[in-house]
């Protein structure tokens, strides 16, 4: 249930960008709101453990992976609604393949798992953000050299961010688990309000109400995605071998299937053999 839940709320947050962009929102202060509500959300959702030694070593491996947020999350929903839901989704969820090589070249006793079919899945990955990118109008092949520096910046930021997680969950005790979202959302929010403070004085930039529904709407989801991916790694003993390649390829589908029912997005055949290649991808670097 844990990993379900996780695939729909991460879902969900792609399909937010896309609202922000019909209801014109603006993407930076939604962001910047959305992390003081995750961070909000998390400090009542966790109030109940007592604070410990443990508790902080949670919270502090959390707030390094969060310092990563802000920048990667705006660039992830400046490539959804420019370039639809299935892209960012291909882009940001094929980036499991550089943390499980990292993983994989830093633990000695794994590195025997570093097999062809891993190579394969990295040139992959990468084949399917480039297919995903490609578009036919008029019955031409057309594709932007600039507009995929964001899919390929999702790409790396998602990577490091499914790594910080990965680690921090790894090297800290299960039952605080719940503090590593606290302390990602903490940093997160800390360069919101710096953001926010800055356009306000430097630009006189105000802050529509707009805004600030759109970051509940965002945050609230936003915390538990991160919630539930922490406990389906404590559910499958931080085997994130295992829980990446079903989250990713469940995101993946589910963000394709939205794309159609909600925005009316056409899946043509470049985008279809992005899907494949992605799923491939996922499939072969969970390969034993």
């Amino acid at each position: 249930m844990n990993l379900v839940l996780a695939i729909i709320l991460t879902s969900s947050l792609f399909v937010v960008f896309n609202y922000y962009k019909i209801f014109q929102v603006s993407l930076i202060q939604a962001i910047c709101i959305n992390y003081m509500v995750c961070l909000i959300v998390g400090f009542v959702f966790t109030f109940q453990t007592a604070p410990s030694d443990d508790m902080m070593a949670s919270y502090w491996a959390g707030f390094g992976a969060g310092l990563f947020f802000l920048p990667i999350f705006w660039a992830m929903g400046y490539t959804t609604q420019t370039m639809g839901l299935t892209v960012a989704a291909i882009a940001n969820k094929t980036s499991m393949v550089i943390p499980a090589v990292v993983i994989l070249l830093i633990e000695p006793a794994l590195m025997a798992q570093f097999t062809i079919w891993k190579f394969f899945a990295i040139l992959l990955s990468l084949g399917a953000i480039i297919l995903s990118n490609l578009n036919t109008q008029k019955g031409n092949l057309s594709f932007n050299p600039r507009l995929i520096l964001f899919p390929f910046i999702v790409f790396l930021g998602g990577a490091i961010v499914d790594l910080a997680i990965n680690l921090a969950a790894y090297y800290t005790d299960p039952l605080y688990s719940a503090w590593i979202p606290v302390g990602a959302f903490t940093a997160a929010a800390l360069s919101g309000i710096s953001v926010l403070l800055f356009r306000g004085i430097k630009f006189k930039e105000t802050l529509p109400f707009r805004s600030i529904l759109g970051g509940i709407a965002m945050g609230i989801p936003n915390f538990f995605s991160l919630y539930f991916v922490v406990k389906t790694l404590d559910e499958y003993q931080n085997d994130g071998a295992t829980v990446y390649p079903l989250l990713n390829t469940g995101t993946i589908l589910l963000n394709a299937v939205l794309s159609v029912f909600l925005f009316k997005e056409k899946i043509n055949t470049y985008l279809a053999a992005g899907i494949l290649c992605a799923i491939a991808s996922i499939c072969l670097m969970s390969r034993s």
